[in-house]
């Protein structure tokens, strides 16, 4: 058969669950099978795998909360209760101005480094994996980082606190700040991200 004719039947083994991405080669795609590609999955009934999904997401995203957990997993409210209670002790609630958060036993909560500047791309966990963005971003300045559409913006975050814009495909880096009062020198922060950008 064609080439033509071939990639449709390999489009079709892909949606079939047949075939998968093979190992990576430069400039040629290879395919292989899937039974061979992927560990056969843990059976576990309903209970078990909102328990697991609770505590991976907790574990990532920690602390956070129960509306958090809801808009990020896309389930119902009554599902994401039950994945945070199968996870037993092993997840704690504190309360922190008026609001609860969800942490696991091994969490630190001490030992915040200030004075820390962080340049965060567009779409990153740090804001796009919470409803409740306003505990690091103040709701007046909301459309600086991201539109109701769903567009993100670069934000810097400035002890944690987003206060600012960056543009990530410039030479130098150009910090435009909305909050606060910021005379910072990113030099370091800019040359790890230079240093990212090139591997």
């Amino acid at each position: 058969m064609d080439d033509h004719r071939l990639s449709y039947h390999i489009r079709y083994a892909e949606l079939s669950g047949t075939l998968c991405s093979g190992d990576l080669l430069p400039m040629k795609a290879t395919y292989a099978l899937v039974a061979d590609k992927i560990k056969p999955y843990v059976k576990m009934d309903c209970d078990e795998a909102l328990a697991l999904l609770a505590r991976k997401y907790f574990q990532s995203r920690q602390p956070a909360t129960l509306e958090d957990f809801v808009w990020w997993s896309g389930l119902n409210i009554n599902d994401c209760r039950r994945g945070i209670d199968g996870n037993g002790d092993f997840l704690r609630k504190e309360t922190w101005k008026g609001r609860a958060f969800y942490l696991t036993t091994d969490c630190r909560t001490r030992g915040f480094r200030k004075g820390n500047y962080l340049l965060i791309p567009p779409y990153d966990e740090y804001l796009i994996g919470y409803k409740s963005r306003d505990v690091v971003l103040s709701p007046d300045y909301r459309h600086k980082a991201h539109n109701n559409s769903g567009i993100f913006q670069p934000v810097i975050a400035y002890d944690g606190v987003i206060c600012g814009n960056w543009p990530p495909f410039k030479e130098e880096l150009q910090a435009e700040f909305f909050m606060g009062e910021h005379e910072a020198d990113f030099q370091e922060e800019w040359k790890r991200y230079k240093t990212y950008q090139l591997k």
